[in-house]
């Protein structure tokens, strides 16, 4: 019998004096939690860059399976507003102008990575349990996802024991810094919220958000239905893929959207030949080269804006990485 128990204990991992699945389980199960999960609370975002950090907290009430409220607390600037998620269609109500901004988009307050990327995430990354912890009040089961090629922990995952909810996300930096937090407090479990909460307010003006088309895996039939000779990365640090692309309108200017993700960071790179430039006026951009072309970036916490010019071919790449990694995948667009 007792050869028989450390062979159990030996196969499984013992979480909490309860027998948890295997990581990788507990992690797909998290993914589709919110459709199963109806709950209330308080969301606090951390991010954190080399140049600033910025907060935004605010309550929450999620419907499963898809109806999801924000009403913004901070920052100041955002304070009264609210989001209201209606399965993909997203309503952004801007009490100061008396608008509501429609857009179209997943909703991923909970998610680790999208359904679709979790493969990715998988072949990128080991999921390995810490010791149990307690947040909110609530026994969570701790996953650190590490890079398969670094060995680094790259996220760290707090997922509830009982509902599989996630109630926080880390994610770290190459050199171990903390870079993100989502943090949710003072949640609630509940399957008696009140369907009036998601609807949409009267009497304030509509206004469409940003077109795009619908968003594919088929990378090859995105680029060329573009309308012009897009060009693609040569060069992708080690772990990301190209997982979808879309065309979006900007300014009414067809722009070609390609995604690339290692399953945690994702990198966007936006393409248009109507000599259009991305607008970096409002920020502090600093002044670099992608290859022998002028370049400007902007750090808005962990996330790194690159934009240039190849002619009237104009570039932009946003995404979790330094300056230093987006311009090695920018000097591997030009041809």
């Amino acid at each position: 019998m007792a050869r028989n128990s450390g062979i159990l204990l030996f196969a499984v991992t013992l979480l909490g004096g309860t027998l948890a699945p295997p990581p990788t389980d507990l992690l797909r199960d998290a993914l589709t939690a919110p459709q199963r999960v109806s709950y209330v609370g308080e969301i606090q975002v951390l991010r954190i860059g080399p140049q600033h950090s910025d907060a935004t907290i605010y309550r929450i009430e999620h419907r499963a399976p898809d109806l999801t409220r924000r009403w913004y607390l901070a920052p100041q600037d955002l304070y009264g507003d609210s989001t209201i998620s209606r399965g993909s269609t997203n309503y952004s109500i801007d009490v100061k102008r008396q608008r509501v901004v429609v857009s179209q988009g997943e909703d991923a307050d909970q998610q680790i990575a999208d359904q679709g990327n979790f493969d990715i995430l998988m072949a990128n990354y080991h999921a390995v349990y810490a010791p149990d912890e307690t947040l909110s009040g609530r026994a969570v089961h701790v996953v650190l996802l590490n890079n398969k090629y670094t060995g680094q922990t790259t996220m760290r995952v707090h997922i509830d024991a009982k509902t599989h909810l996630v109630l926080e996300r880390q994610q770290y930096a190459a050199n171990g810094s903390l870079i993100a937090q989502t943090r949710m407090e003072q949640i609630r479990y509940s399957n008696a919220i009140p369907p009036a909460l998601f609807d949409i307010p009267s009497g304030m003006d509509r206004v469409n958000g940003a077109a795009r088309g619908p968003e594919s895996t088929d990378i090859a039939q995105v680029i060329s239905s573009a309308g012009f000779a897009a060009r693609v990365p040569k060069y992708l640090p080690e772990g990301f893929s190209p997982i979808a692309g879309d065309l979006v309108s900007i300014n009414n200017i067809p722009t070609l959207h390609l995604i690339y993700s290692d399953g945690i960071r994702t990198v966007s790179l936006f393409q248009n030949e109507k000599d259009a430039a991305v607008d970096l006026s409002h920020y502090h951009a600093i002044a670099t080269s992608v290859a022998d072309h002028p370049a400007h970036y902007v750090e808005d916490g962990p996330t790194t804006l690159l934009a240039w010019a190849d002619g009237n071919h104009h570039f932009a790449l946003v995404g979790e990485l330094s300056v230093v990694e987006l311009e090695k995948i920018g000097a591997s667009v030009l041809p």
